[in-house]
């Protein structure tokens, strides 16, 4: 693998059945909410039958089968529509030209052989261009000349293989310009019926017509029938049936046919009156027939539609958000809110459908989980409240439509609005932003979708965006702290809360163990450094840094930042001193759930440590000589699994070491840096976190620059050496 490259958290088996069952779960509970929505009042009604009640239209409906029934009757009143093919018309003149000029060439060959035959018989001599002058086809009996031979040359030359010997002897009697007047004769008849257009019925027809004309330009009935060789066999329609002009003149006119249409709240059918075809078809759009029977259809439909968003959502979340999907309680976190906010959504949509409370949803997982799970999750949620806000006008209707449009838009922009979440406020002016936004959208869906603006209709679409917005706020705040409570999350309220040095933890670090308070500072500016340098949790970090040795609050003084003068391990077996040393890790996770710490403060303690060994009394057992049992020196903490445990793992070792040398310069700190570094990443210390070796320089480098403040040059004051 390339070291370049970005670790992705990888899913196991365990994690990935888990993410599995909490989908599972939380589909069918939407489903179910979804499909209490979107279920209508049934009715027991046949067609032919009485209407067992009145019933009237629940939302705007066509009449399908009376509209189909007078948009049909006006299609069949359109007349058939043809053009004429202009490449039919010039292939049929090119082929009979084509005809004439192989009756010409024939001539010349016929020419050719009659004066080779007369060369040839004369006793005498007589020059062959004399010949040809005398040449006269007319004057020449041509039955005597020909033998069969000759005849069927021709024929294949003209391309007329069963034409009689007799048109044959007619050919021979006419010279060029005599075929060439009949060629142009023959052409502007054809001609003629080709400009007036021939439907494929008609051709036959037009055959006989131009036979009838040829016949009373040349009387001779051979000459005629010569002249019709090229018209029997070329003449075709070049009237093509127009189809796609047909249909344009039938869409033209189905244009102006009327839908019959159903208004919303109009009276389909009266009870006690006979049910129709049209109507039990629009009851059965409607969905309200059907009595006891469930409509399958409809709600294999939504489930089928439920399904594929959370098979995309699902599908996002494997290849983007892996993190997120091997963190059981992240999981439950987003399937809780999915289920909170679709469960609001079903009593307020058949209330109003205008009240959107996806931005709620969208502002907590921001808050609760991250940034990038919101936008994926608030699509998922847009088109689930979609299908919830047209429970009354259909899937795909415009009343879906501009509620996904709403809420994808105003809810990324809730997610974007809430970038630094620091206080309880953002999330009110996230909720005040999206409900501008979605104030700009039903502006912008009123003024594309209606050719007149309702100024009442608008008014309300606004307050009803701007409010949901707000109200999305106002919830998100109140309902926030019982989300930290029962999750344990480090939402950056939270952390801000646990920031503030009155903490009681804090506040017994200061007092109890004023060094590890010290330590702690200080790698929280470390730890806080690297974050920013690598886009991890910054504010995590630090927080976890405040509180990553509290466990050492059960014997301050065993540890060398708290020491003065004596240190009591001197007077300690090694592997005493190395139980003392690692249990403040164990420590330090009683005092953190004592104190009710979030879990993501918690795994920071656990894993500050991984699981490497206490180097220094492991060496010193090693050196008296006793017994050593490597297990005994190494802390019980497990690797790192997340940036924010990895780095202030590493600001805990640079800042310990770092401070440890007897005045050091840059280059020296540097050095020492990359060397710690470098030890935990062979050591293998990092290999289940997300960071790869880009993001170690990275961070090396932010802590270098931390460190130099720290060391800078002083000005001495009189008096110092």
């Amino acid at each position: 693998m390339n070291p370049r490259k970005m670790k992705r958290r990888m899913v196991s088996k365990r994690q990935a059945a888990i993410a599995i069952i909490i989908g599972a779960v939380t589909l069918l509970v939407v489903f179910a909410l979804v499909a209490l929505c979107i279920t209508p009042v049934k009715y027991e009604v046949s067609e032919g039958e009485a209407a067992p009640a009145t019933i009237a239209a629940s939302r705007d409906i066509t009449d399908t089968i009376s509209t189909d029934a007078a948009t049909q009757a006006a299609r069949d009143a359109v007349s058939l529509m043809y053009t004429v093919d202009d490449a039919v018309s010039t292939q049929v003149k090119s082929e009979i030209s084509a005809y004439f000029e192989d009756l010409v060439v024939a001539s010349e060959y016929i020419k050719e052989k009659y004066i080779d035959a007369e060369v040839a018989s004369l006793s005498y001599f007589v020059a062959r261009d004399v010949l040809e002058q005398r040449y006269d086809p007319t004057q020449i009996d041509w039955r005597e000349f020909f033998n069969g031979v000759q005849i069927s040359e021709i024929r294949a030359m003209i391309g007329a293989e069963d034409i009689s010997d007799e048109l044959v002897y007619a050919l021979a009697a006419l010279d060029e310009a005599a075929l060439l007047n009949i060629k142009d004769d023959v052409k502007d008849i054809v001609a003629v019926s080709l400009d007036n257009g021939i439907q494929q019925e008609h051709v036959q027809t037009e055959i006989d017509g131009i036979r009838r004309e040829i016949e009373a330009l040349y009387p001779d009935a051979y000459i005629g029938d010569l002249a019709l060789v090229p018209v029997d066999t070329y003449l075709s329609a070049n009237m093509i049936f127009d189809e796609e002009a047909t249909e344009q003149a039938r869409q033209m006119v189905q244009q102006d046919v009327a839908d019959v249409v159903y208004k919303q709240s109009q009276t389909i059918v009266v009870q006690d009156d006979i049910v129709s075809a049209a109507q039990m078809k629009v009851l059965q759009e409607l969905g309200v027939v059907g009595g006891e029977g469930a409509d399958y259809k409809l709600y294999i439909g939504m489930f089928v539609f439920i399904l594929l968003l959370f098979g995309v959502y699902g599908t996002y979340m494997y290849q983007f958000e892996s993190e997120t999907l091997s963190e059981t309680r992240k999981l439950l976190i987003i399937a809780t809110i999915v289920v909170v906010v679709v469960a609001i959504s079903v009593p307020l949509a058949r209330l109003d459908y205008r009240i959107l409370p996806v931005f709620f949803g969208t502002m907590l997982v921001s808050v609760l989980v991250g940034r990038k799970s919101a936008l994926a999750l608030g699509v998922l949620l847009a088109f689930v409240a979609g299908a919830i806000s047209s429970w009354s006008t259909g899937i795909l209707s415009v009343t879906m439509l501009r509620t996904v449009m709403m809420t994808i838009i105003g809810g990324s922009v809730s997610v974007f609005a809430l970038y630094k979440p620091g206080h309880r406020t953002a999330l009110i002016f996230s909720g005040l932003v999206a409900g501008l936004v979605s104030v700009l959208i039903a502006v912008l869906i009123n003024m594309v979708g209606s050719a007149q603006i309702a100024a009442g209709s608008l008014w309300q679409d606004s307050a009803y965006a701007l409010g949901s917005g707000l109200l999305a706020g106002v919830l998100a705040i109140g309902t926030l702290p019982i989300w930290e409570a029962i999750f344990r999350v480090s939402t950056p309220t939270k952390l801000l809360e646990l920031s503030n040095p009155n903490h009681p933890l804090l506040k017994r670090l200061t007092i109890e163990a004023p060094g590890t308070y010290h330590h702690s500072i200080l790698t929280a500016n470390l730890a806080e450094a690297g974050a920013d340098a690598i886009g991890a949790n910054a504010l995590l970090c630090r927080v976890g840094a405040y509180y990553h040795d509290v466990g050492k609050l059960e014997g301050p003084r065993y540890f060398k930042e708290n020491q003065k003068g004596d240190n009591p391990h001197d007077e300690l077996p090694p592997s005493v001193s190395a139980k003392i040393i690692t249990d403040h890790l164990t420590d330090g996770l009683d005092y953190a759930q004592k104190y009710k710490l979030p879990r993501d403060v918690q795994k920071v303690i656990a894993q500050h440590h991984g699981n490497t060994t206490v180097a220094y009394f492991l060496h010193k057992a090693k050196e008296s000589g006793e017994k050593v049992n490597e297990a005994a020196f190494r802390y019980a903490g497990s690797k790192p699994s997340t940036k924010e445990s990895a780095v202030v793992m590493l600001a805990d070792t640079v800042e310990a070491a770092v401070r440890s040398m007897d005045d050091p310069d840059k280059e020296q700190v540097k050095d020492m840096i990359n060397q710690l570094i470098r030890t935990r990443y062979n050591d293998g210390q990092l290999d289940e976190c997300p960071l790869n070796r880009r993001d170690l320089n990275t961070i090396a480098k932010a802590f270098l620059t931390t460190f130099e403040g720290a060391f800078h040059d002083r000005v001495k004051y009189p008096g110092q050496e």
